[in-house]
């Protein structure tokens, strides 16, 4: 390395995370904890991953990421429960944190990463708008702007690929969906990232125009409700409640499931389209072309997602 990128790599910089703040950086992050899903995905995605050895359990267990970066295998879980193991971070060495606004609102646990002393960046993503921010705030502090600004441009050319189509879509065409947030009753409220993805497609998005229950910051629905909206298809989020709904006899009356219109939404590096998901332009072309074959016969989903990989994270994904 010669001595010009050694300064480079040492100089201090400043950034702006997504909620304003100015953060001082002694230089490009050699040893990186990521307290959030999202962050964790987008700094091995930037190529840091062998820089990362803190993170959250679910990308420490995550068998794709892991075979993306094997070193993720060696990494630390330093938050549990939403608490930060101040100890640990300190321990190793670590020169920045990334994590979540939550995290940031909660008194206590902000204290104990100031206490710290590590420059921290907090990140936020509840929208399609604030996904593009979060990879570019992480991208300008890993100084992997240019990546970051690749992937934000192909979530934009998903979205406008979808929505350019969908528009001169007939209405009586557009089937009625519902879609399982990890629970079969938990769903959509409007204004949720899950409701704007599924709203690029223009879909008539069931959950939207009813009453849901409210319980500890999540939205569930009953079946009794989803039998009076009857939707063509059901799409689910988590690993194994499409079998439940296709197999459990209180569900056997809906059209979706009398039809086979039941589907699990792939899973990548994480669950596509979910708040913390990398992967929601991936959901939108994927659930366009479910829905309307016959418009998106020119787009191989396949290919789509090999390339994906390939261009973001440098993976060679097999058929299986």
């Amino acid at each position: 390395m010669s001595t010009e990128e050694v300064n480079r790599e040492d100089s201090p910089y400043t950034i702006t995370d997504c909620i304003g703040r100015e953060v001082e950086l002694k230089g490009i992050p050699k040893r990186i904890a990521t307290l959030d899903p999202f962050a964790g995905q987008t700094v091995i995605m930037l190529g840091h991953g062998d820089n990362m050895p803190a993170t959250v359990g679910g990308v420490k267990r995550d068998l794709l990421l892991q075979a993306i970066s094997p070193t993720l295998a060696e990494a630390e879980v330093v938050k549990e429960s939403g608490a930060i193991n101040a100890e640990a971070v300190l321990a190793m060495g670590i020169d920045i944190l990334f994590i979540k606004g939550d995290m940031y609102e909660n008194t206590s646990e902000k204290e104990k990463i100031e206490m710290t002393g590590i420059p921290y960046v907090v990140i936020n993503y509840e929208t399609m708008e604030e996904q593009f921010k979060a990879f570019s705030v992480i991208g300008d502090a890993l100084k992997e702007s240019s990546k970051a600004e690749m992937m934000i441009n192909y979530y934009k050319d998903a979205i406008k690929r979808v929505e350019e189509r969908v528009k001169d879509i007939p209405l009586e065409e557009r089937p009625k969906l519902y879609h399982s947030v990890n629970e079969a009753l938990r769903t959509d409220i409007e204004g949720s990232l899950g409701a704007e993805w599924i709203g690029v497609t223009g879909v008539e998005n069931v959950s939207l125009e009813g009453d849901l229950l409210l319980k500890k910051r999540k939205t569930f629905t009953t079946l009794e409700q989803i039998f009076v909206w009857d939707p063509d298809i059901i799409i689910c989020n988590e690993s194994g409640v499409d079998k439940f709904i296709l197999q459990d006899e209180k569900w056997a009356g809906l059209r979706a499931v009398r039809e086979g219109n039941v589907y699990q939404i792939p899973i990548g590096v994480s669950r596509w389209g979910h708040p913390s998901s990398t992967e929601t332009p991936l959901a939108i072309l994927w659930l366009a072309n479910l829905l309307y074959p016959q418009y998106f016969s020119d787009i191989d989903i396949k290919n789509e997602i090999k390339e994906y990989y390939k261009t973001f994270y440098d993976f060679e994904v097999s058929d299986e």
